[in-house]
């Protein structure tokens, strides 16, 4: 009995705000290995870089125990990029989340500092597909939305499929064509009147 009015009394509570209490959508998994090959790439970048340097380094101006020191941080390094690219992107996935009402589009995401970003859809103003090279390859692709005034102009949502970020698309692209067409004025069935009198 009690579970039933709970029920009811959340529905008023929608239907006096005017939102719908749509629930949160994930992304798609074939994100997960989408970041950790991104990640891995950019850190793959980064240590070779920072290795030549090291190396180069003490062999022309002689560091000595140096070396070795720096070395030891270059492997303290590979350890955390090993443990952030295959740990991280899990994490990432599983307190990342979209909804989208008739009024507002709100995501989340964040592992150590969590974030929620509410977008009115009054504020929208254009929205972008974006794939790129390896997204393609997952068969994902990243909307990003573009508001007006609010702090942050630009906000991304990674890691949907390539047909349904086109679909969402398209469905907002409506919402938005919809809510910016002018009402239609009713004409009056009466004569118009010209100077007070009925004109037949």
């Amino acid at each position: 009995m009690s579970e039933t009015a709970t029920t009811a009394s959340v529905s008023e509570e929608a239907s006096v705000s005017g939102a719908t209490p749509e629930a949160f959508s994930t992304l798609e998994p074939e994100v997960i290995s989408l970041w950790r090959l991104n990640g891995g790439i950019e850190w793959a970048i980064l240590l070779s870089m920072t290795f030549v340097i090291i190396t180069v380094g003490s062999i022309v101006l002689s560091l000595g125990l140096w070396f070795w020191a720096l070395l030891a941080a270059w492997v303290l390094a590979l350890v955390v990029a090993m443990v952030q690219t295959i740990w991280y992107p899990p994490l990432a996935y599983r307190y990342s989340a979209y909804r989208i009402t008739d009024r507002i589009i709100e995501v989340r995401h964040g592992v150590w500092f969590r974030e929620s970003r509410l977008i009115p859809l009054s504020r929208l103003q254009h929205i972008d597909l974006r794939q790129g090279l390896f997204e393609r390859s997952y068969g994902l692709a990243t909307l990003v939305f573009h508001t007006a005034g609010m702090h942050e102009s630009s906000t991304p949502l990674p890691g949907l499929a390539a047909d349904k970020a086109a679909a969402l698309r398209d469905q907002l692209i409506g919402q938005l064509h919809r809510r910016q067409m002018p009402v239609p004025v009713a004409q009056s069935d009466t004569p118009e009147a010209v100077n007070g009198d009925a004109t037949l």
